[in-house]
């Protein structure tokens, strides 16, 4: 009896972490840094961004990330979350295994795995706030027991975790109680006033959450950097809901990033759910309602954004509606079509795991393109420069390299995984710099004295560009690198 509870508990646990192992594997074995991944975790890292669960995670708790641990850790969570999804709605048999499949190999989780500065903290984020979605399902039918209201309280404190590491996180507990409440709409004993009721008090939930979030950004981070958060919503449009629908069909159709066509299965089955809900004559407007507003909401924050960049990052809920809908819609049919649904799933899933493979691939192929560029950069300056010191001499980067550089190691429509440290920003020193540190090419002095930089910048147009032995030019106490033609980030004194 025990060996049978033990297998009901943590086989689907078991099965969901061979999943992500499969589907992460070559991504786990074969590290290459990211943007953003590069600079060092320092006391205030992710705190100007409101991020202070960020911060504990990766300052605090784990004083920077690893390559291969920082993506395990982040699995591991995932993975976590799958199961608790599936609990919350549920699932049982092989209708779990087959939401937690679904849920794990989403490419979408791939372009937030990708960023290893937080590949742990945001799957941490997901389970906490999905944690806080359970205690408040256990625990809101007897909140008059102190024991109840106290577990209340914490599920708020869960859910304000996850925003607190990564603010898109807000939508995670509002999208699984939906599907929840979805759910509970083909109960026999469904009772409307009742579960209104309860939507609404969950709706107070997340407001304390939010309020409760704010007050503690007020209390713990400095004040929030406008320049990057703000840069979101700083471009015009003429018409905002016709630009939010255009984007919201091309994900539904699975064609706005790399790796989304699997997404279109999900809106078929969402139709022959629709179809089955009219026959089924029970709730059927209030159903139908809870889909749409389902089909929205991962993707709703693109409608405050106006500067024209939708990273996929952004849909963190989106997996549970695919997960969902495919798995409710084959629940639904299976007695009748069970084999062949099947059968659709596994194909599928190795699609999902071919995209995201093909994705860490293109990672790979250009971070070593990078480390390859950035030897050849310091083995020309020291056998040009003998006597350089680089704790005595700065190293300044001009431009960018050619975007032609990277074009044949890019996916189309691949977001972060098309990211080059001598590409991003159009040319920024810091990264660049810290490229070289954080791989162990070289330890360079970064810049920072404008009296230096005055001495410089009038002979870097007339210098040819990298890779010419020329692009390198040692001038006073600073080495100019020249790698493209055009000035990138300014140096933090201009």
């Amino acid at each position: 009896m025990d060996k049978k509870l033990f297998f009901k508990n943590y086989s689907v646990l078991l099965f969901s972490f061979i999943i992500s192992m499969a589907t992460y594997g070559f991504a786990l074995t074969n590290y290459s840094l990211t943007v953003d991944s590069e600079s060092p975790a320092f006391s205030d890292y992710s705190m100007g961004l409101g991020r202070w669960g960020t911060n504990l995670i990766r300052y605090r708790i784990f004083e920077g990330h690893l390559p291969y641990f920082t993506l395990l850790l982040g699995l591991i969570f995932l993975s976590l979350t799958a199961v608790e999804l599936s609990k919350i709605f549920k699932l049982k048999g092989i209708s779990s295994f087959i939401f937690c499949a679904l849920f794990l190999t989403l490419p979408q989780h791939a372009y937030q795995l990708a960023f290893t500065m937080q590949a742990d903290a945001v799957p941490i984020g997901f389970f906490f706030s999905i944690l806080g979605v359970t205690l408040f399902i256990k625990n809101i039918d007897n909140i008059k027991k102190p024991i109840s209201l106290v577990l209340l309280i914490i599920s708020s404190l869960f859910i304000l975790f996850g925003i607190a590491v990564y603010q898109a996180l807000i939508f995670m507990p509002v999208v699984t109680y939906l599907v929840y409440f979805f759910i509970n709409l083909s109960n026999p004993d469904f009772k409307f006033k009742t579960e209104i009721i309860k939507l609404l008090k969950f709706a107070v939930l997340m407001i304390i959450s939010i309020i409760l979030y704010y007050i503690s950004v007020k209390m713990f981070c400095p004040p929030v950097e406008g320049g990057y958060l703000s840069s979101y919503t700083s471009g015009n449009t003429n018409d905002r809901f016709v630009d939010f629908y255009n984007l919201w069909v091309d994900n539904i159709r699975g064609n706005f990033y790399y790796g989304n066509k699997t997404f279109v299965f999900s809106s078929l089955a969402c139709i022959a759910l629709i179809t089955s809900i009219i026959i089924e004559k029970k709730n059927i407007l209030l159903k139908i309602l809870c889909l749409l507003a389902l089909f929205i909401l991962p993707f709703f924050i693109s409608f405050f954004i106006t500067n024209g960049s939708h990273p996929p990052r952004l849909y963190v809920s989106s997996g549970i509606i695919y997960a969902f809908i495919i798995t409710y819609t084959i629940k639904v049919f299976k007695k009748e079509y069970f084999q062949p649904l099947l059968f659709g799933v596994l194909l599928i899933i190795i699609a999902n795991i071919y995209f995201i493979t093909n994705l860490f691939y293109s990672n790979y192929k250009i971070f070593h393109h990078d480390l390859e560029v950035a030897k050849k950069i310091d083995n020309t300056i020291l056998n040009k420069y003998p006597e350089f010191n680089p704790n005595l001499h700065y190293v300044y980067f001009y431009g960018s390299l050619p975007q032609s550089n990277h074009d044949k190691l890019k996916i189309p429509n691949s977001d972060v995984f098309g990211g080059s440290l001598f590409c991003w920003d159009g040319g920024n020193n810091w990264r660049i710099i810290n490229f070289f540190r954080y791989n162990d090419v070289a330890y360079y002095k970064f810049l920072d004295n404008k009296e230096a930089f005055d001495e410089v910048k009038d002979s870097i147009p007339s210098m040819p560009i990298w890779p010419s032995p020329e692009s390198v030019k040692k001038i006073n106490n600073v080495v100019v690198v020249k790698i493209g033609d055009t000035k990138g980030t300014p140096l933090p004194f201009e």
